[in-house]
């Protein structure tokens, strides 16, 4: 959780979820973010619970595309930021069906200047890893 905090406290972008706050007391970190009325992308897809009913192609669409200019900004920030949980889960949905990408837990900074890679222990979700990463454990910009 204190990646989350370190992540999100530096950066802001209309895909990426908003932290609002925090509080650590007796080594509890509890971490507040805004509220996200639409659920997350897996229920919609999945249809977890009466309230969730097929999405049409073209929000779909919509969701993909905001989800991936989340990933994006995080791609080519100043200090690029590896996200490494992507899955329909960490996709929450604004009132509007806005995407906003959510649990920043895994996060990682990426190469330094003069680095090519990150070579790290895989993480994530395997079902939606890129498979150039599980295969290697390297992240490549």
């Amino acid at each position: 959780m204190q990646s989350e905090v370190n992540f999100l406290g530096r950066i802001s972008h209309p895909n990426l979820v908003k932290l609002l706050g925090y509080c650590m007391e007796d080594n509890e970190l509890l971490l507040v973010y805004e509220f996200m009325a639409k659920g997350s992308l897996e229920n919609h897809l999945f249809r977890r619970g009466a309230i969730y009913e097929p999405l049409p192609w073209s929000l779909r669409l919509k969701i993909l595309i905001g989800a991936a200019r989340g990933l994006a900004f995080l791609h080519s920030s100043e200090r690029q930021i590896i996200y490494r949980d992507f899955k329909a889960s960490n996709i929450l949905l604004d009132s509007h069906f806005n995407p906003k990408l959510s649990d920043f837990g895994l996060a990682k900074h990426g190469p330094d200047d003069g680095e090519s890679h990150v070579t790290t222990r895989v993480m994530g979700t395997y079902g939606y890893a890129a498979p150039e990463y599980v295969s290697t454990g390297m992240f490549v910009s």
